[in-house]
């Protein structure tokens, strides 16, 4: 036989307050039986009870969130330290640079290489291919990061 308590006896069992227990009741999360508690069944039922509402709980998820977020930016800071992983914009400012200094020099490499009219004119041929290329290659990726230009979407 399950041995049962009075319902201020539970409320020290389960270290809450007498009160608790008469709305664990009246939600029928616990159940009299006779003139008392079962206190085992009841304090069963009231740790099944603090589950649900925990994993039902919006803090619990905002909480959960809230670590993965935390996890995430230490591991970015993790692989910044390491080198494995660089900011964007610095990036594409070193892009930039390293463009702009191959693009100016091969746009005077055929006043350096030669006096010759005919060769600079062969040599500032090749340097334009070059750029036509090298802007091509960049349309294409923008293309295909971005989608079409704006004017073809219509």
């Amino acid at each position: 036989m399950t041995e049962t308590v009075s319902a201020s006896a539970l409320a020290l069992h389960l270290d809450c307050s007498r009160a608790y227990i008469g709305k664990l009741e009246a939600e029928g999360v616990i159940q009299r039986q006779g003139d008392g508690f079962p206190r085992d069944q009841c304090r069963v039922a009231y740790l099944r009870y603090l589950r649900r509402e925990h994993k039902r709980s919006p803090r619990t998820e905002a909480d959960a969130d809230h670590v993965k977020a935390k996890t995430e930016l230490r591991q970015i800071k993790i692989e910044e330290k390491k080198r494995t992983l660089v900011r964007r914009d610095a990036a594409d400012e070193l892009i930039d640079q390293i463009a702009g200094t191959v693009l100016t020099h091969l746009s005077g490499m055929s006043a350096r290489c030669s006096r010759d009219m005919q060769v600079r004119r062969n040599i500032d041929a090749v340097v334009d291919q070059v750029r036509r290329e090298i802007a091509g290659a960049c349309l294409a990726k923008a293309d295909e990061i971005s989608g079409p230009p704006v004017d073809e979407q219509d």
